[in-house]
């Protein structure tokens, strides 16, 4: 066998051997990215021009002015110029699998619409958890999962799974000792954020906000129909998804349609929830709509803010009817990205809903949607993005663009609209020192866009490139992201 001696070698060696040792310190392992000369928006520092980002491994090392800093020999340099560098985004309410046809194609989706976090908002745990430990083991090409588990519901829940409509992704508790431990259980097996849902008995609710706080895990839900906006809001709640029953506290007298609220449920115990609950909004949500009161409108808006209730508003949700999208050719061709059986189903049965005449109530509902979100951003309570997909025809990735424009159209600045994409949901979960904004130390989740999105919210969608966990995905690997024979 050869053993290399230094008492053999030839000196001209010894210099050789020093410039490639010298060489290899430099040198990292981990690969170093640069985006140079880009203009990059954040909600902290807003546009700052002609800026050098360098990336080495999963974290940004340098950050500054174009030309001060030093950009490594070794580097991998993507020409920034005339492009715009945005934090990854966000959608702060999607069901990860709440249709198991859909789920295998939702990550990709996600990646390649920018969205590299992602907060799901209820399924049964021994399916979300193993979709999580999936995003976690292979962080450079999935989002960032935060979970919930299954909805907390009280008897009777709403998804059951009674109905292909109401999949089963809530648990029920019966009393609060069951309520505290479902919450325990929850925490020890790893969620991040708790989600309590409209069935609850106030009673019930606070167990589940109480005991949640005791793990330092934030509660986000709908507001129970046992329950006002204020009341719930006092216990602690964290965030809100929907807006959902906030209407019916900004009416007059609102105590006297809670006690109406009260006695229907008692009345329906033993109804399936879903049937329960939608007797309840047939019966007052639309007749809230044309008695708003302006000054209980007003102590929900302050309790909200002095609660500090955030909001997840859901406007493609909200909006639905109204909106439209489903209607839309344009948009029934994202339909091809995902998975050929849900295409053909999504296709026909969005194609008939869009014949059909839209209800004058869903259309106020609609309008009331966005005349709160304007009210709520005025108020300065925290908005986060999210779309409910794949719920209504909602496709992943594809949806949180649609969601930004609609805050727009609500009354948010596209400033506004991508902070609610980017740094909100960060400071939700307590991460602003590692994601939401560009900067030295950050983590590496970005998004090159083509275009200024502070002109025109919709340029979130014109994409050059994603980088997750510090990796670059080009155009060429988004595009393959959507091609339909990538899902099976």
């Amino acid at each position: 066998m050869f053993r290399f001696s230094a008492l053999h070698a030839p000196k001209w060696l010894f210099p050789c051997l020093f410039l490639i040792l010298a060489s290899c310190q430099q040198q990292p392992q981990e690969v170093t990215l640069v985006i140079d000369h880009v203009n990059t928006i954040d909600a902290v520092q807003g546009l700052a021009q002609d800026m050098t980002v360098v990336i080495r491994g999963n974290e940004i090392v340098a950050y500054g002015k174009s030309g001060t800093v030093e950009i490594p020999s070794w580097a991998k340099v993507v020409d920034g110029q005339g492009k715009y560098l945005i934090p990854g985004l966000w959608d702060a309410h999607v069901h990860l699998t709440f249709d198991a046809d859909i789920s295998p194609a939702m990550y990709r989706l996600f990646l390649a619409n920018g969205i590299t976090s992602v907060r799901d908002t209820g399924g049964l745990i021994h399916l979300v958890a193993p979709m999580k430990a999936e995003a976690e083991a292979n962080p450079t090409h999935t989002p960032r999962v935060k979970m919930a588990g299954p909805l907390i519901d009280g008897p009777p829940r709403v998804y059951d799974g009674s109905t292909p409509f109401r999949p089963e992704i809530s648990v029920g508790v019966n009393d609060e000792a069951g309520a505290r431990a479902m919450v325990d259980y929850l925490d020890s097996m790893g969620v991040d954020l708790i989600k309590a849902y409209e069935m609850l008995s106030p009673e019930l609710f606070r167990a589940v906000v109480d005991q949640a706080s005791k793990h330092g895990l934030p509660v986000t839900g709908h507001i129970p129909l046992s329950m006002d906006v204020i009341s719930a809001s006092s216990t602690g709640l964290a965030s809100m998804e929907h807006m959902r029953n906030v209407e019916m506290s900004c009416v007059d007298h609102p105590a006297d349609w809670l006690e109406r609220r009260r006695h229907m449920l008692a009345a329906g115990a033993n109804q399936a929830g879903g049937v329960l609950r939608s007797s309840l909004h047939q019966a007052q949500r639309y007749d809230a709509l044309q008695v708003q009161d302006s000054m209980n409108t007003q102590a929900v808006l302050q309790a909200l803010k002095e609660n500090n209730t955030w909001q997840c508003p859901t406007l493609t949700i909200v909006a639905a009817r109204e909106n439209q999208v489903y209607a839309r050719p344009e948009w029934r061709e994202n339909y091809q990205h995902l998975p050929p059986k849900v295409k053909d189903a999504w296709t026909e049965n969005s194609t008939r809903m869009a014949e059909q005449q839209t209800d004058p109530n869903a259309l106020s509902y609609a309008e009331w949607g966005y005349n709160m979100v304007n009210k709520m951003n005025q108020a300065e309570i925290g908005i986060m993005a999210g779309t409910d997909c794949p719920i209504f025809f909602l496709t992943p990735g594809f949806s949180l663009h649609e969601e930004l424009r609609l805050l727009v159209k609500a009354g948010l600045t596209p400033a506004e609209a991508l902070e609610s994409a980017t740094l909100r949901p960060a400071q939700y979960f307590g991460m602003e020192d590692q994601l939401g904004t560009i900067g030295t130390g950050k983590l590496a989740d970005l998004v090159l866009l083509n275009e200024n999105p502070l002109e025109d919210i919709s340029h979130t969608e014109d994409i050059d490139c994603v980088i997750r966990d510090g990796y670059l995905h080009d155009r060429n690997a988004l595009n393959a992201m959507l091609r339909p024979a990538d899902f099976h």
